[in-house]
């Protein structure tokens, strides 16, 4: 996995080189991500528990003399050039790229140009944050370039906020947090309403973490995902009326249960998977400390009919996947993964029954619905790396 992130490096500089013919100051890489569990909390002020996976984002930067910036992608064969105060509206890789340099400089008296190049090998609409990492893939290096120092929390507040005004998705800070802070040997907890970290060692060395694509593709700037935050916000203005002192759904505790059903039927079952989905974080916590990968397999398939009925962000291919796995013994459990309306699941399997499992659920997905799903087994790592010095390399 190491190698694989320094191949992509090394590809990068030399992108950058043979395009503007000289190496680039800085190269930043960030990973993908997958949520084990907490999912559709991290805008309600919730518990998360994100990893970093071993698929990077690579961009790499300079400053130019031509007062515009020039970028890139590799993987898109396309490049386009900007004034740096000139937001692009032709297409939404321009906005995240620009969104992201603004953000980034946004302190700064600089009105100059800049050349960068995108390098990728996450699969884009997988539902492993690709726009995360592009985010702080180029937030981090253009701070590097800059020589400006951040807060972990202000980085993956500038992220959030090109999400929100450049892009118009009203994310949470769950991609950003997972792709900046993870640590190798780990996973961790994430409390959005602080954003205090809690890691936790891991022992996975008797099982594999397995992701199966639906093929369904989805999009988080929708009416559908925004919809799900705006219930949220109108389901705790509601209780709000009724007990002043909640701060977040978290404070609804059993003896406050009864205030759940003063809520509309649809509100209440959004709350309901808000509130089950916390508790169901710190019973992983116990669960993985304990290594109790049936435990875990089991927390995983609550989560995922807790998102089928209760939030309603499933669908029937993803439900197939799901109710299909059940069926294979070494396959301890899985959820729909990310923001839900197709994408992936996110399988715990038995350590050599990998290549079996995405055999065989492939074959009857395929059967099912006429297409062969495509699969990736994952392992989980280190967060954003930024080096300089490259041209001394």
């Amino acid at each position: 996995m190491e190698n694989n992130k320094e191949i992509l490096i090394e590809r990068t500089k030399n992108i950058f080189f043979r395009r503007y013919n000289h190496y680039p100051d800085v190269i930043s890489v960030s990973p993908g991500r997958v949520n084990i569990i907490g999912e559709h909390v991290d805008y309600t002020k919730g518990l998360s528990m994100p990893v970093a996976i071993d698929k990077y984002l690579c961009v790499a930067i300079s400053k130019n003399n031509k007062n515009t910036i020039d970028v890139y992608s590799e993987n898109l064969k396309e490049s386009y050039t900007s004034k740096l105060h000139k937001i692009s509206n032709h297409k939404i890789w321009h906005k995240y790229v620009q969104g992201s340099i603004l953000e980034s400089v946004k302190d700064l008296d600089y009105n100059g140009g800049l050349e960068l190049v995108i390098n990728s090998n996450i699969p884009m609409g997988k539902g492993i944050s690709s726009s995360a990492a592009l985010e702080l893939s180029i937030v981090c290096s253009t701070l590097k370039l800059f020589n400006v120092h951040l807060k972990d929390e202000e980085i993956i507040n500038r992220c959030q906020r090109v999400d929100h005004n450049y892009v118009g998705i009203k994310s949470g800070k769950l991609d950003q947090s997972a792709c900046l802070l993870s640590k190798n040997k780990s996973v961790f907890i994430i409390d959005f309403a602080d954003l205090s970290i809690d890691y936790i060692p891991i022992n996975f060395e008797k099982v594999s973490w397995v992701l199966i694509d639906s093929g369904i593709r989805r999009e988080l700037a929708t009416s559908k995902y925004h919809r799900r935050v705006e219930q949220c916000e109108e389901a705790f203005k509601i209780l709000l009326k009724e007990n002043k002192n909640l701060e977040n759904f978290r404070d609804i505790d059993e003896s406050k249960y009864f205030l759940i059903d003063l809520l509309p039927s649809k509100l209440k079952r959004r709350v309901t998977h808000i509130i089950s989905e916390n508790k169901r974080v710190l019973s992983m916590k116990n669960a993985i400390k304990n290594n109790q990968f049936s435990e875990i397999g089991n927390i995983l398939c609550k989560s995922h009919e807790s998102l089928r009925d209760n939030y309603e962000v499933s669908c029937e291919e993803i439900d197939f996947l799901v109710d299909s796995s059940r069926e294979l013994e070494y396959w301890y459990g899985g959820r729909i993964m990310g923001g839900g309306f197709g994408g992936s699941t996110i399988n715990l399997i038995k350590e050599g029954a990998e290549e079996v499992y995405i055999e065989l659920i492939s074959e009857m997905y395929e059967k099912k619905f006429n297409v062969r799903c495509e699969s990736m087994r994952i392992t989980f790592v280190d967060g954003v790396k930024t080096i300089d010095n490259i041209r001394a390399n």
